[in-house]
């Protein structure tokens, strides 16, 4: 497996910067380098003991390395608490559980450098929560998720990859890059724990996980050690597991969430508290955040913060669906691109069809109508009156080459009449004359 290489935190770095401040041989580099430790906030995960089991390291290079570690990754022993509050603030981060309410219950989303402890009896949505949770913390940041990959570890054999795959539809995830951030491990039997735990935190290193799942926690400690006589090596197994788990949380800035099986109170509060968690108080004290859930009406849940040092025991109501939990019974369908493309086309081409646009659609027809009768009309009486146009200039020609016709008859009779004219009159007859040209 390739290992994601964080810059920051290369174990070459931190050998070469801290070793004249903390005496590390140089040997030490490459002890650590082939044992499979590339990333130096994996000696803030492992004890002093099992550093010194790390061949080449001394007790007291591993001592060396543990102190350089905390130095460079969790800050002074001692410390304001001012500067420790927003270490912690500007280093942890939340992403969303799926479900608002619980959400808001959390106090923004699952939160990172926390254990949160989910418990309850069967069927109360514990499972479904842990599936819902691997796929939000997938989500890039900019969608309330962490942008990291998942580790499950399952001990119920209940894992089932196609439902994740519908949990992803709900977020718009490919399922091929959902199963890829997806490591699962099998771990019904407590060896399998026991393998997955000594090897968590090469695994790490390697992917940088944003969430780590175990459901469930107690599951194979209770079928292998049943058993009165065994409880003590049980709860110090358990205890090892969650001190490991814790270190981890921390140093990588990693959400760990493990579901809790109940087991019936046959105490005297057995009115009040029919069950109780398992694990006894080594569990109990283990986690950050405890979360009890329980069944309601249908598919309706109820989580209730039983122990926490900074959140009010409150409640929160939310549903489990085919795809994952929500606030609601039915988690509406997302609309495809084209779909949504259709549907803003037919509202933009909506108002054609209304009664309004209708009417006046209508009567500019009509319109247009009533202009192509009247049309020919028009052109009918153009040609009427071009007509008696034409006529009434062929009847005014005539009538003046009739009056030229008149005129021209009467100048010959006054030619051929007797009349004796004088020289002074000749003048005058000839303007009188002159005079008779012009037609009356």
């Amino acid at each position: 497996m390739a290992v994601k290489k964080n810059q920051d935190t290369a174990i070459e770095k931190f050998c070469e910067k801290n070793t004249k401040k903390y005496g590390i041989p140089k040997i030490t580099l490459k002890a650590l380098k082939d044992f499979g430790i590339f990333d130096a906030r994996v000696l803030s995960v492992l004890t002093e003991g099992e550093i010194t089991a790390i061949p080449n390291i001394s007790e007291k290079t591993a001592v060396a390395l543990v102190r350089a570690a905390d130095d460079n990754f969790r800050g002074p022993l001692f410390q304001k608490a001012a500067d420790q509050s927003e270490r912690l603030m500007k280093k942890r981060k939340y992403f969303t559980t799926g479900s608002k309410n619980l959400d808001d219950l959390l106090g923004g989303g699952m939160p990172t450098s926390t254990i949160i402890e989910i418990n309850g009896e069967y069927r109360t949505g514990k499972t479904q929560t842990c599936l819902t949770c691997a796929v939000t913390a997938q989500l890039p940041e900019d969608q309330e998720g962490l942008g990291r990959p998942v580790i499950y570890i399952d001990t119920e054999n209940s894992f089932q990859a196609e439902h994740i795959q519908e949990i992803g539809k709900r977020f718009e995830i490919e399922p091929k890059d959902l199963l890829n951030n997806f490591f699962v491990v099998q771990a019904e039997q407590l060896r399998y724990l026991n393998q997955a735990i000594d090897r968590l935190p090469g695994y790490v290193q390697a992917l940088d996980p944003g969430l780590i799942v175990i459901d469930s926690l107690m599951a194979p400690f209770r079928t292998e050690f049943h058993e009165l006589n065994l409880l003590p090596v049980r709860q110090k197994k358990i205890g090892r597991l969650i001190g490991l788990l814790k270190r981890i949380a921390i140093a990588f800035n990693t959400s760990i969430i493990f579901t809790n099986q109940v087991i019936a109170n046959i105490g005297p509060s057995v009115q009040f508290v029919p069950v109780i968690a398992a694990g006894g108080h080594v569990v109990a004290h283990a986690s950050d955040i405890r979360i009890f859930m329980k069944k309601l009406k249908g598919n309706m849940r109820r989580a209730k913060i039983d122990d926490c040092a900074w959140l009010p025991n409150e409640t929160a109501d939310f549903f489990i669906t085919s795809m994952g939990i929500f606030d609601e019974e039915v988690i509406p369908e997302k609309e495809s691109e084209s779909t949504q493309k259709t549907k803003d086309k037919e509202a933009i081409e909506e108002p054609v069809s209304s009664p309004l646009l209708a009417g006046i659609n209508e009567i500019a027809d009509l319109k247009e109508e009533k202009e192509t009768k009247e049309e020919p009309v028009k052109k009918t009486t153009t040609k009427k009156a071009t007509k008696k146009t034409e006529k009434a200039s062929v009847k005014e020609k005539k009538k003046i080459e009739n009056t030229i016709m008149d005129v021209e008859s009467n100048l010959v009779a006054i030619d051929e009449a007797p009349t004796e004219i004088t020289k002074e009159e000749k003048p005058k007859s000839k303007a009188s004359g002159k005079k008779s040209k012009v037609p009356a």
